[in-house]
């Protein structure tokens, strides 16, 4: 299990990048899944060749599928980035500047311009980055909210569980609401950071430390132990089964709409 999920939410773009949640746990979270791929690396070994742009397609979602399952299984070891599209038909419409925008997108992992193409129609762009860490464009935000309660859930069931007897039962998790991390848009717009690595279970209680931390921070982990980056604590009641958000100022309350 990962030890902290990190995230930080750039609204104007609705890029998001995040550390601790992989391809697999983003395709299970979505709700529009992709029906089509086109891969973002020209030299990819994966996918079919696709004249007009020169760059390897998955067309139909079982293909899709079959492409998630095999990340699943480490099956495919290249950098996973790609733009999801909808009709086929429309990659034949993509002009010269539209496909050098595209093949700019896939090396530098940056936008030119809108991250959604309207002739691609597409809801996502998908960038693997070194070390756990992703940027993912999302047409709906909501969706990523989705997948971050999903893998949070995951994760204070795993911490709950740890330590309990191969023959004590699991003890259940309700799902984090997601209105509930929604509430947080403001400082994921700072970068932060949920420790589960400096969590603590007590009287019932799972309290997760967050902490507000920059980019430029992910990798010092003695902010972890800095209270000055403490900004909140995410809160799970293992009694009545009920999440809640400690925030440590008052003034933050105001900060996280």
């Amino acid at each position: 299990m990962p030890k902290m999920v990190y995230v930080h939410i750039d609204t104007t773009s609705n890029a998001v990048l995040s550390r601790g949640i992989n391809p697999v746990s983003f395709y299970q979270g979505i709700v529009h899944q992709p029906k089509n791929l086109l891969l973002l690396d020209p030299s990819s070994d994966y996918g079919e060749y696709e004249s007009h742009t020169g760059m390897k397609i998955l067309k139909g979602e079982e293909a899709v599928k079959q492409y998630f399952e095999a990340l699943a299984r480490h099956r495919i070891t290249e950098t996973v980035k790609w733009i999801d599209f909808t009709d086929p038909a429309m990659l034949k419409e993509l002009t010269p500047l539209e496909i050098s925008e595209l093949l700019y997108f896939g090396h530098m992992k940056t936008q030119l311009h809108s991250p959604f193409f309207y002739k691609l129609q597409n809801n996502f762009v998908y960038f693997d980055l070194q070390d756990d860490l992703s940027r993912v464009y999302y047409r709906y935000l909501d969706e990523y909210y989705r997948i971050l309660a999903d893998k949070l859930t995951y994760m204070v069931l795993e911490k709950i569980n740890d330590r309990k007897s191969f023959f004590r039962k699991s003890a259940p998790v309700d799902k984090l609401k997601v209105s509930l991390l929604q509430e947080m848009k403001g400082i994921f717009q700072e970068g932060i950071i949920f420790s589960f690595e400096t969590a603590t279970n007590e009287n019932g209680q799972l309290s997760i430390p967050i902490y507000l931390v920059a980019d430029a921070g992910l990798r010092k982990t003695n902010l972890l132990q800095d209270d000055e980056y403490l900004v909140a604590h995410l809160i799970y009641n293992q009694t009545n089964r009920q999440w809640r958000l400690d925030y440590t100022e008052k003034d933050l309350l105001f900060f996280s709409n």
